[in-house]
């Protein structure tokens, strides 16, 4: 039976992986929105720039603007945490054959194409998935109307992680939904704090 299971993860990773073709643009878009691990500076962009529409509407700090700091922080530290745990528990090894990594991303911070480096930790959960749907969770639950564009962003950040050979499907799966989960858990300890 886990056989079964694993060999349906490599088939659907590698569907979903060679969904797009690996080019220049593809390799390019998808390196951005992995940024070598650090998926935090896109959701920080994203943050100014919801800050900055929504400070058009209604100038000043306000009591939610403080609880939304202080609710993606620690769902980003407490999902950061868990899958630090999760992984050094599971020790799945990344997907690592050539067949997975036959091209050459965009470095943005030395403006080149580079090889491939994925991380040398374990695999499941994914940590860019886990952490991408922790915070478009708690950014949807702050803003509403612009959840369609929050957790777009989160599937690109996730489904790059497919695309670079840096994890298997059910890595990514696992850690959106781990993310996801402690995303509503931090939001509902708030809630309960408040009451």
């Amino acid at each position: 039976m886990i056989n079964l299971i694993l060999n349906f993860d490599k088939f659907i990773t590698l569907f979903l992986k060679n969904f797009f073709p690996h080019n220049y643009f593809f390799d390019l878009f998808f390196s951005f929105f992995s940024l070598k691990g650090n998926s935090i500076f896109i959701w920080i962009l994203v943050i100014i720039i919801a800050l900055f529409l929504e400070e058009k509407k209604h100038p000043g700090i306000s009591k939610k603007d403080k609880q939304f700091v202080i609710a993606f922080i620690s769902t980003f530290l407490l999902t950061t945490l868990t899958v630090f745990i999760l992984q050094n528990f599971f020790h799945r090894l990344r997907p690592i054959t050539t067949s997975f990594n036959q091209f050459q991303p965009f470095d943005f911070a030395q403006g080149k194409l580079i090889p491939i480096k994925c991380p040398t930790s374990f695999s499941f959960p994914s940590g860019h998935a886990a952490t991408a749907f922790a915070a478009a969770t708690v950014l949807t639950f702050f803003d509403k109307k612009r959840r369609f564009f929050y957790y777009l962003v989160a599937f690109l950040i996730a489904y790059s992680r497919l695309y670079l050979g840096c994890h298997y499907f059910f890595d990514v799966l696992g850690g959106g939904v781990l993310g996801i989960i402690i995303g509503k858990l931090i939001l509902n300890m708030m809630r309960l704090k408040k009451s």
